[in-house]
């Protein structure tokens, strides 16, 4: 099999085969282990980590954790018991020079409802250089987590801050001003506070000058791009309501969730944010964000959870530390 016409079409036979059959095969013998492991363009442009769990006690409202997890709105489903679980799923995968080869070319890792330390940042830093996004969450990393992505990872389209108190956020977003980050990034959303009362105006121009802010949506936008690329995913309509359950957009609606930039009924341009009060738009109106739904367009369809709401991390934090203590104690 070394020479001959079989050559030319081994890599048509090998793409029709999923990843399971991939790794498989290359356990065979060493002419399908040095064909599939070096063919990097065989392997899948996106990675689902595996659901190892969750703490107990999360909150999901009128749903049962099982019909949350089955809608794989991860964001709303706490982390495991085990902090560092994800740099421990990753360390396996960067196991060998071999493992982190093959991860090269990956676009999208689904890291589910796990929760980023700096070491698991390292770690994705280094097995997926290619991801086109990433969601920086909680306060287990420090903004050095935050420059191992910046440093590898430069085709990154999305980036996501929410409620990152152990990171300097303009500090974090000066990383990002990089000729490679200037040509690929697209949307920046930051959200740090529960109760303020205007867009989340958590970087200046100086941090990054071809991000500003729209004053509709609240996401940065690059400026840079054409106008196909800048367009703000937004509801025209007026949003009413006494409660988060029983709220909704008068044009289409949509209450799933209410954040203006998320599940959109029409697309216009952005509107650069000028500082005048006039422009605020009040929290309320400003849904946390959740990753699995941003930059969608809304369909009922596709959404089958009416009233969602964002995990809140900080009965994980007072576990964690509760956990620690006792061992410490032992």
């Amino acid at each position: 099999m070394d020479s001959g016409p079989f050559l030319d079409v081994i890599s048509t036979l090998l793409s029709y085969l999923d990843l399971k059959s991939l790794i498989r095969l290359a356990q065979t013998c060493c002419f399908w282990k040095d064909r599939i492991y070096n063919d990097l363009k065989l392997w899948p442009k996106v990675i689902e980590l595996p659901f190892i769990g969750q703490m107990e006690d999360g909150f999901y409202g009128r749903y049962e954790p099982e019909t949350v997890v089955k809608a794989k709105l991860w964001s709303m489903i706490l982390p495991p018991n085990d902090p560092k679980a994800l740099e421990k799923v990753l360390g396996k995968m960067a196991s060998s020079n071999e493992s982190v080869q093959r991860f090269l070319l990956v676009e999208k890792v689904l890291f589910k409802n796990f929760i980023h330390t700096d070491e698991s940042l390292r770690l994705t830093a280094l097995l997926f250089p290619s991801i086109q996004e990433i969601s920086f969450e909680g306060d287990l990393f420090t903004v050095a987590g935050v420059e191992y992505i910046a440093a590898s990872c430069r085709k990154l389209k999305h980036i996501e801050f929410y409620r990152c108190k152990t990171v300097n956020i303009a500090s974090a977003c000066r990383l990002f001003n990089t000729e490679d980050h200037k040509q690929n990034l697209e949307r920046l959303f930051i959200y740090q506070c529960n109760s303020s009362m205007q867009l989340n105006h958590c970087s200046d121009n100086n941090d990054l000058p071809f991000m500003p802010l729209c004053q509709r949506c609240g996401l940065y936008f690059n400026e840079l791009k054409n106008e196909d690329e800048m367009l703000c995913l937004y509801h025209p309509g007026t949003y009413d309501g006494y409660g988060h359950s029983c709220s909704s957009f008068s044009c289409c609606g949509s209450n799933t969730p209410n954040y203006q930039s998320t599940l959109g009924c029409q697309f216009t341009y952005h509107q650069k944010y000028d500082g005048s009060s006039s422009n605020r738009t009040l929290s309320r109106q400003l849904h946390s964000g959740h990753p699995e739904y941003m930059f969608q367009k809304y369909d009922i369809a596709l959404f089958p959870l009416c009233f969602t709401e964002r995990r809140q991390l900080h009965q994980c934090y007072k576990q964690w530390n509760n956990k620690q203590q006792q061992e410490e104690n032992q």
